[in-house]
């Protein structure tokens, strides 16, 4: 049976997919070759014929995926109003009860800590998600890094702390309110600014 010319890629994508979802909803090490590839259609041979191991899935898990968003953005845009938005949806009920559309960041960062291998990538797309709110920063560029770290560390920690909670609890909403607050003061040049000359981080 011959392929199109985009199976193997299309294929690689649909595999990603399933395995992004299963590692939201019960973390990477959750993550099993068959489920994958029973919600992709193949068999687990198809697995291992694009990723050679778990780590290596986890590596591309973080190429692809790091700082999208389903249902916003998939990254702020280079401007100011346009990080407000993302924020505001980020740090929010919707985004914070919707685990499976989610961003991966809060559901993989523990999981990277355990996968040495990984840490590479994740910096290196890590960086690029803080850069990119650094853009929209605007002013200084030392200044504006330290304050797109400050907000990166602000919106994973949120969410992280706030769907550990019970749905819907008045701690939850406060966890949800005190984060967006804080990270909208970042954004206005608040307290997280570093001192004068300070490297970025």
């Amino acid at each position: 049976m011959r392929y199109p010319p985009d199976h193997k890629e299309k294929l690689r994508a649909a595999l990603l997919e399933a395995a992004v979802q299963q590692m939201k909803v019960n973390g990477f090490m959750g993550i099993g070759v068959d489920g994958i590839a029973g919600a992709a259609g193949v068999t687990s041979g198809a697995v291992y014929s694009h990723f050679t191991n778990k780590a290596g899935l986890l590596a591309a898990i973080i190429e692809t995926y790091l700082g999208q968003v389903s249902g916003a953005a998939d990254s702020p845009r280079d401007d100011i109003d346009g990080l407000r938005d993302f924020l505001t949806y980020y740090i929010g009920n919707a985004h914070c009860l919707d685990i499976e559309n989610g961003c991966v960041m809060p559901a993989l960062s523990e999981d990277v800590a355990r996968h040495p291998a990984a840490r590479e990538v994740y910096d290196r797309q890590a960086t690029v998600f803080a850069t990119r709110i650094a853009n929209a920063l605007g002013g200084e560029p030392q200044q504006a890094q330290h304050r797109a770290w400050s907000l990166v560390a602000l919106m994973v920690g949120a969410v992280t702390v706030s769907r550990a909670m019970i749905p819907g609890s008045h701690a939850q909403q406060q966890v949800l309110q005190a984060g967006l607050a804080a990270a909208m003061a970042i954004v206005d040049g608040g307290e997280a600014d570093g001192p004068t000359g300070a490297s970025a981080i």
